[in-house]
């Protein structure tokens, strides 16, 4: 596939997650939550490197909130627009988040520690993920180049109303362990 079918079909998910009511989003983020919080990857992980929900993406505030309440060790991603890559800094509480790369929450420039490897559960937030568990996201690569070398289990989190069969696949795109969706 070629690279204007992803931009093609990012234009196309995007306008359809957007029209999502707010009510079926309500109802979509708790069943969302619910699913990761009783999955048995977050149960067993001691480490969990989530997302800070932006725009119309599944509102998973309250699994970060769950997972220091917890007292498992947090991280969100802190993201370098000029070389599109991303690590991943530790949280206390999500009320210490700034605003980031692209106006997204995240940890301070000079926060504390960084993730650097063990038992972990990446969400990774995705625009649309195929039957395989690839994704589509903004198009930038932070995720691609992440996951490329990340050891522990990744769960993407989408809508089930953008799940596809397949995805236009380049190279260097990654795919995730598995696809939680409601």
């Amino acid at each position: 596939m070629f690279m204007s079918d992803k931009i093609t079909l990012r234009k196309q998910l995007t306008a359809q997650r957007n029209a999502i009511s707010p009510q079926d989003k309500f109802c979509w983020d708790n069943a969302i939550n619910q699913a990761i919080v009783g999955h048995p990857s977050f149960f067993n992980a001691t480490q969990i490197l989530g997302f800070f929900p932006f725009g119309s993406e599944p509102d998973i505030k309250p699994t970060l909130q769950h997972a220091l309440d917890l007292g498992k060790t947090l991280y969100l991603p802190c993201c370098n627009p000029k070389t599109c890559e991303m690590i991943f800094r530790q949280v206390r509480s999500l009320s210490e988040l700034v605003p980031g790369a692209h106006g997204i929450p995240e940890p301070p420039p000079n926060h504390c520690e960084q993730y650097i490897a063990g038992c972990a559960l990446c969400l990774v937030p995705g625009l649309a993920f195929d039957e395989n568990g690839f994704r589509l996201g903004y198009g930038k690569g932070y995720y691609d180049r992440f996951l490329e070398n990340f050891k522990g289990t990744s769960l993407g989190i989408c809508y089930a109303a953008l799940r596809q069969a397949s995805l236009p696949m380049e190279p260097h795109d990654f795919f995730v362990d598995m696809v939680i969706t409601r």
